[in-house]
């Protein structure tokens, strides 16, 4: 397939078959999984994930691409072809049924929104991704805290999921080539979001998570109270501080994705409306 890159879908087609492989066997395909490929673009992870797993489907955007693929699965039972945004795409609209093992080499612009998409709304349907980002942003999204890559991305993700960065892929892999470096990461869906577990809810915890790290150097205590959804008077966020055992002093980028659910969680007792 040599339909050219359109800059307008952030396309940036991998073309080095030595990275290729090292996607393909990262992503861990068994033989009964069901491998959802993210913006195949021409191909190049396709045919061979659709080897190693039971049922594939290619979610594309692209008009021409995505007429490509439809017409390269037209024999096979086992393969189809999505053609959508996946922004917008849910496990209702798809022909084959979860869970999913999802692959994508995600265009850098959305792909933040793509992976939050994914976790925030499939569900347990999203069971394991091996995902290409931006290098920057894969290293957000296993940061570990205290690093200066640790951030809200970080926090919202590692609820979800433990992460791992597998392995930088060079511009020079791509055609065209981007001026920066990419990196896969793999991630494994938790039995049960720690948010979740921590009897949070998802939405009240994402607020208290951005409101957290709204600005770096401030203390947490004084980003929290200047959030428009939290309280805002410094006793009741100092008391949820000490409740979840952490220090009045501390700042969000030093707190771990469990002492975020405890903070949320004290702070949600605070708010009736932010109760699940």
């Amino acid at each position: 397939m040599s339909a050219p890159a359109k800059r307008s879908l952030g396309q940036n087609f991998l073309v080095d078959d030595a990275y290729i492989t090292r996607i393909v066997d990262g992503a861990g395909v068994r033989p009964t999984d069901t491998v959802i490929e993210i913006g195949p673009g021409r191909g190049a992870l396709t045919d061979r994930l659709r080897a190693r797993a039971a049922r594939f489907i290619a979610i594309e955007k692209d008009d021409e691409l995505a007429k490509m693929h439809e017409a390269a699965f037209a024999d096979d039972p086992n393969a189809a072809l999505v053609h959508g945004d996946a922004l917008r795409v849910m496990p209702s609209d798809l022909p084959f049924p979860g869970p999913y093992r999802l692959v994508a080499n995600l265009p850098y612009n959305i792909a933040a929104r793509i992976t939050l998409h994914l976790l925030e709304e499939w569900g347990t349907d999203a069971a394991a991704m091996t995902l290409m980002y931006q290098a920057e942003v894969a290293d957000r999204i296993v940061a570990k805290p205290g690093t200066k890559a640790y951030g809200s991305l970080s926090v919202q993700v590692q609820a979800f999921c433990e992460g791992w960065r597998l392995f930088t892929v060079p511009g020079g892999a791509f055609r065209p080539r981007p001026k920066i470096l990419s990196a896969v990461v793999r991630l494994e869906r938790r039995p049960v979001p720690l948010f979740e577990a921590g009897g949070v809810d998802r939405a009240w915890f994402r607020t208290v998570v951005r409101a957290a790290f709204q600005s770096r150097r401030k203390t947490l205590i004084n980003s929290l109270m200047l959030a428009p959804d939290l309280p805002s008077e410094r006793d009741v966020v100092e008391a949820a501080l000490r409740t979840a055992g952490l220090d009045v002093g501390i700042r969000g980028d030093s707190v771990n994705p469990e002492g975020m659910v405890r903070l949320a969680a004290a702070l949600q007792s605070t708010t009736p409306a932010a109760a699940v």
